[in-house]
């Protein structure tokens, strides 16, 4: 703010009546006006490790590095643009992730597993809201219905990266497979230790609502 010293003295600019700087203030300061996005926010659950949460929180802001958007870049031309899965549209955050039919078959597969239908939607960001907007009654459950969605859209963006740098195939079966031991996996991380083994989780995806509803 601005105030003024005297009559006979000019004018300085103080951080406040006492003229005391912090950090805390400093950044209350940048983020006037900025837009808080609580969707994008609520990705840092840690439930998956680090790195896939940041993934969660770019794919979120349709930040991650799909064809489309390094066509943005200016890095691809616009005959690169095809879905690396389907190759039939063009390969945005959204189409890859949850519109592809390759995609939603995976995502459908894995939540047959926990006795779950999903309804195609618009968009990335609209399923993600969907998929973690779910009420449950056991926490645990909870916790395991949103550590799938990390696992699910993860694998999906490995998957994608593998195909385009590695020259391998789409395996839907070995991909879904993946998905159950990566979610048992990531479980051992939580403070909450489950009293079944990864192995146990993983190879019996199927009777997790059995286990904990």
């Amino acid at each position: 703010c601005c105030r003024l010293c005297g009559m006979n003295k000019e004018d300085t600019l103080l951080w406040n009546e006492k003229n005391q700087f912090t950090v805390k203030m400093f950044q209350q300061e940048c983020n006037k006006g900025a837009v808080y996005d609580s969707l994008v926010c609520k990705v840092w659950m840690n439930l998956a490790p680090p790195r896939v949460e940041f993934f969660m929180w770019l794919a979120l802001l349709d930040k991650i590095n799909t064809k489309e958007l390094l066509w943005r870049k200016g890095v691809l031309q616009e005959d690169q643009l095809k879905c690396t899965f389907c190759s039939a549209q063009v390969e945005s955050t959204s189409h890859l992730l949850v519109l592809c039919p390759v995609s939603w078959t995976v995502w459908s597969t894995v939540a047959e597993d926990l006795k779950q239908e999903l309804q195609l939607v618009e968009s990335f960001r609209m399923h993600y809201e969907v998929w973690m907007g779910r009420n449950w009654r056991n926490a645990t459950f909870r916790k395991l219905w949103c550590t799938t969605f990390f696992a699910v859209a993860w694998s999906l963006w490995l998957a994608r990266n593998e195909i385009i740098f590695q020259q391998k195939e789409m395996d839907l079966k070995m991909l879904c497979n993946l998905i159950r031991w990566r979610v048992a996996y990531w479980t051992k991380a939580w403070k909450e230790k489950l009293p079944y083994s990864c192995s146990d989780l993983a190879r019996k995806f199927d009777i997790i609502p059995d286990l904990f509803n």
